[in-house]
């Protein structure tokens, strides 16, 4: 039998608030829908499914989402083509951190990311002629991840 992936379990609490975070969530953003509707259907589980990449953040530990960011959280960038160390970002968590307080860096490191990205015409030309499309409009994103 091949070695299956650990999955956290959550608590009756987490359950609960995430349940209640999804009901808030569909009746602010979807109240109107009607499931017997196809298109409807669709938007629906496209925003259940943003939401459960989004704002489950806010009910959980880094320690179930990333259970080897508790205390580090270390990006290598290295060219793949020669082999050579470009930068390694650290995030360090101190003693004092919280849960939230270790969120509340990642946020801001990517959020730093994102900005020098939008305020820097040529890292945004580089990451373009890479093939990356890079969108700074909040329109055009909602300011939410995907991964379809």
């Amino acid at each position: 039998m091949e070695n299956q992936p650990q999955v956290a379990q959550l608590t009756d609490e987490e359950k609960a608030r995430l349940v209640n975070g999804l009901n808030d969530f569909l009746e602010e953003q979807h109240g109107g829908a009607c499931l017997d509707d196809d298109v409807d259907r669709f938007t629906v589980a496209l925003g259940v499914v943003s939401w459960m990449l989004s704002d489950k953040i806010r009910v959980m530990s880094p320690e179930r989402l990333l259970p080897k960011a508790k205390y580090h959280l270390s990006f290598n960038v290295v060219d793949e083509l020669t082999g050579t160390h470009v930068v390694r970002l650290t995030l360090d968590r101190t003693d004092e951190m919280s849960d939230v307080d270790f969120l509340k860096l990642q946020n801001f490191f990517w959020t730093t990311v994102g900005r020098a990205v939008r305020d820097n015409q040529d890292i945004k030309r580089t990451l373009e002629s890479g093939g990356i499309r890079v969108e700074t409009d909040p329109e055009d994103s909602g300011g939410q991840q995907a991964a379809l």
